[in-house]
């Protein structure tokens, strides 16, 4: 026989869905949409999978990812990491050359500047681009930080899907899913590659 009395069982169950309720809340609120997958036709695809010995290398012997997004109260930060793939030396100096694209692979209307000074004051984010030479499975990393605010303006907020990444001039860019929400900033800081 329950031996709870009626009035604690009810209590409990109005904790239970509020406690419920609050877990969906938080779960859902900040995630962004995931990327739909670009139509191949429209553009020239170099793939940016999580490098292993199996992955595909591209031509150039480098591989670019991107890492978690670190979000606090409407500034976002972003690691993009350059992994040599290859069987030789990659050396890398300098910035990586960045353009946010739409769902539909469309480049965005969003100024990237080198450094963070037009976003936020952030340690390190304005140094100097020193020149590295990676050894096959090393990795060199460049950062981008900006901010998700939105204003009573007539420009509307900007949602990127993707970012179109080259690591140097020159070279072939490559396209990483990347759900970048800009709000009505319209600015990107890009560190130089570390």
């Amino acid at each position: 026989m329950n031996t709870v009395p009626v009035e604690t069982r009810r209590t409990h169950f109005r904790r239970l869905g509020l406690l419920l309720t609050t877990a969906t809340l938080v779960t859902s609120c900040g995630a962004p949409p995931p990327a739909k997958p670009l139509p191949l036709a429209n553009l020239d695809l170099t793939p940016s999978p999580s490098v292993s010995r199996t992955s595909a290398c591209p031509k150039s012997g480098a591989v670019i990812t991107t890492g978690e997004i670190d979000a606090a109260m409407g500034l976002r930060a972003l690691n993009i990491v350059l992994t040599n793939c290859g069987t030789r030396a990659y050396r890398v100096n300098g910035y990586p050359t960045i353009r946010v694209l739409d769902s539909d692979g469309k480049p965005l209307d969003v100024k990237v500047s080198r450094g963070s000074s037009s976003i936020a004051l952030i340690d390190d984010f304005d140094a100097t681009p020193k020149p590295a030479t990676l050894k096959p499975g090393e990795k060199t990393v460049a950062g981008l930080v900006w901010r998700n605010t939105v204003l009573d303006s007539p420009v509307a907020p900007v949602n990127g899907s993707y970012l179109e990444i080259t690591p140097a001039p020159g070279e072939r860019s490559q396209i990483v899913p990347q759900h970048i929400d800009l709000g009505t900033t319209g600015k990107l800081g890009v560190t130089a590659w570390k």
